[in-house]
């Protein structure tokens, strides 16, 4: 006889039943899950990994059907049609001394949205010890760095790796503006650098690869792109935009707030590489 049994099951508490329950056989000791073991445990179900060639940098089910015609996710590819999207032309909607915002009402990989471009001078001597675009990169990149810093997230984190630069994140936004709620979104993400260039693009994954298990709306990001290059005395990003956010704004409001999210977003950035490298 086991030593936790009773001669007698019908005179078994409540708490001697709980506890054989949790033992097994061969009496291991109880499990106690963390927080962490439960991010685990509610995790939506992984990629199946089938990369169309050794080259590819996705796997075949994280493709968009908009995107399979369009994009070819090799590193080359990426770059040819980010370089091919930097060559178009955005008409300005708002410029000052360092800054341009630029809008094309659509994209190839989708025709009713606009498409935003952002063009960003840093002067060098804003630092006081210059970071490299490695560390610029890290801190976008890098979840336990990026919630330091961008507070217009309230959860950042990567749920699988897929590649040694090619990952899928999952981002949930902060309530905004108290009208405009929580959004989820599931995105691959990969990083190129490439003749002193570095390339980071994200777009969503199709929404029955990471269903949803909670209560947020669920965005979806057609493309972004963040392009980061350098000479002796600047840093010069250019950020191509097309995410439908799901929300009832008018776009005319979106667009008039434009300028003032994107300042503040790269004054947060650039405030925390300086205390970065301090």
């Amino acid at each position: 006889m086991k030593e936790y049994e009773t001669t007698r099951g019908e005179d078994e508490s409540f708490l001697q039943k709980l506890f054989k329950c949790c033992l097994d056989s061969e009496r291991n000791e109880l499990e106690i899950y963390t927080e962490e073991d439960t991010d685990r445990l509610f995790s939506p179900k992984k990629s199946k990994m089938v990369f169309e060639s050794d080259n590819a940098l996705f796997p075949n089910n994280l493709i968009l059907p908009e995107e399979k015609n369009i994009i070819k996710f090799t590193k080359e590819g990426l770059i040819e049609y980010i370089t091919n999207l930097q060559n178009l032309v955005f008409p300005v909607i708002h410029e000052e001394d360092n800054i341009k915002i630029s809008k094309r009402n659509y994209s190839d990989l989708n025709d009713h949205l606009p498409i935003f471009r952002c063009e960003l001078t840093k002067h060098k001597l804003y630092f006081t010890d210059v970071p490299t675009i490695e560390q610029m990169v890290e801190a976008i990149r890098n979840p336990e760095q990026r919630r330091k810093w961008d507070k217009n997230l309230k959860e950042y984190k990567i749920v699988e790796k897929l590649k040694k630069d090619s990952e899928v994140i999952r981002t949930v936004t902060n309530k905004q503006l108290s009208v405009i709620a929580e959004k989820e979104m599931y995105e691959k993400r990969v990083g190129i650098y490439e003749n002193n260039v570095y390339y980071l693009f994200s777009s969503s994954v199709p929404e029955n690869e990471y269903p949803n298990y909670t209560s947020f709306d669920r965005a979806t990001n057609y493309i972004s792109v963040m392009v980061i290059k350098e000479d002796d005395d600047n840093f010069y990003f250019d950020c191509i935009n097309q995410v439908d956010p799901k929300i009832n704004i008018p776009q005319e409001f979106i667009e008039s707030n434009l300028l003032n999210k994107v300042n503040t977003f790269f004054d947060k950035y650039f405030e925390f590489l300086n205390i970065l490298k301090q």
